[in-house]
């Protein structure tokens, strides 16, 4: 069988076998930084995390009303009835209904399409730059075939993948003017997944299904010069959703068929004595938590002293235990109340829904 043969059979897998669980909401996880201990439970082996269902209070919560910075709807950035949020660092072949934004400093991209629930996908998929201090959009174009982003910007550009086109390619797309350049992946690369720490990209790539992915990293210019890592961890095409590659702190690891991979991002050496906990935590020889894979679009977060959560139908911030101020959820387009998360960029914190985006606030000092 040849390259190109081979190519398009693992293609058509990934594609049949993708289709078949899309129906599934696909948890996006990053790389973020825990201080408090995580309480460990007992019996399970540390592998892939998990995450367990937030219970909400049914009781309105009272505080002072919140008059937002701004808000913008879906409806109206893309210009169709029914057109939906979604995250590019999620995948955007088939839909996983994940909302999310790229922090570019004064701009943040995300993508809005119209979902199609006949295909499970988001057709006519756009991508937006909107500006964080007033919502107006800088930019709005469709960036073409893509199935997924980097959390992170590399430079000036959001950095992507296209593995299904007849030339699978790194799609860049540039913060400041959406403009786009493909460069070509090597022809005997299948890559399934990527991320980004600003500087390096990383790439997964091969066939999971015969324990034969390697790890790629170096710079979006100079693929055949990236260095490469084996990763021999089994899993089948429906179980390579969500985030596989995590970067943070000079750290680098890979989840991947219920196994850890730890890695120097630099070299794509092995790091000797960290493991990855059940609950998502990664510890070190002496039990010292040092980051934690969380939910990056779960419906609270923690922001120095101030807690976010969505409570009831309303957006409710507390510190020390006092509701600071609350912001009701309006009714989505689709008449029910709309959900969403809780996200913190560099310049503010936001909800993020499939028919809207609302700036809460600065980030608190």
């Amino acid at each position: 069988m040849t390259d190109s043969q081979r190519r398009s059979t693992i293609r058509a897998a990934v594609a049949i076998a993708v289709a078949a669980v899309s129906v599934v909401v696909a948890a996006v996880v990053v790389v973020s930084m825990q201080d408090d201990p995580v309480e460990q439970p007992s019996g399970i082996q540390a592998m892939t995390p998990t995450y367990s269902e937030e219970t909400t209070d049914t009781q309105a919560p009272t505080g002072p009303i919140l008059d937002p910075t701004w808000r913008i709807d879906a409806e109206t950035v893309y210009g169709r009835e029914f057109a939906a949020f979604r995250s590019p660092a999620a995948d955007l072949q088939y839909d996983s209904s994940v909302t999310g934004v790229i922090d570019a400093g004064d701009v943040l991209v995300t993508a809005v399409g119209l979902p199609n629930p006949r295909s499970y996908s988001v057709d006519a998929i756009e991508f937006v730059a909107i500006d964080s201090d007033d919502g107006g959009v800088r930019w709005k174009k469709s960036p073409g075939s893509v199935d997924e982003c980097a959390s992170v910007p590399v430079g000036d550009d959001i950095v992507c993948l296209d593995s299904y086109s007849d030339v699978a390619s790194i799609v860049r797309i540039g913060v400041d003017d959406g403009e786009v350049l493909r460069t070509p992946i090597p022809e005997d690369w299948f890559p399934y997944a990527i991320e980004s720490d600003g500087a390096s990209v990383y790439l997964l790539e091969g066939n999971p299904e015969d324990s034969e992915s390697v790890l790629h990293g170096g710079s979006p210019d100079a693929l055949d010069r990236m260095w490469s890592r084996p990763i021999t961890s089994f899993a089948g095409w429906d179980g390579v959703d969500g985030t596989l590659i995590h970067v943070a702190d000079e750290r680098g690891l890979v989840t991947l068929g219920g196994e850890s991979t730890f890695f120097d991002p630099r070299t794509g050496q092995p790091l000797d004595g960290l493991e990855l906990t059940s609950d998502g935590v990664v510890v070190d020889n002496n039990g010292t938590q040092l980051w934690q894979l969380r939910d990056t679009y779960a419906s609270d977060a923690t922001i120095g002293d101030t807690v976010y959560s969505i409570d009831g139908e309303a957006v409710v911030a507390t510190t020390a235990g006092d509701i600071r101020w609350r912001w009701p959820l309006a009714d989505g387009a689709r008449g029910f109340t709309e959900w969403g998360s809780i996200v913190q960029t560099r310049s503010g914190v936001y909800f993020l829904g499939n028919d809207s985006m609302v700036r809460l606030e600065s980030v608190p000092t």
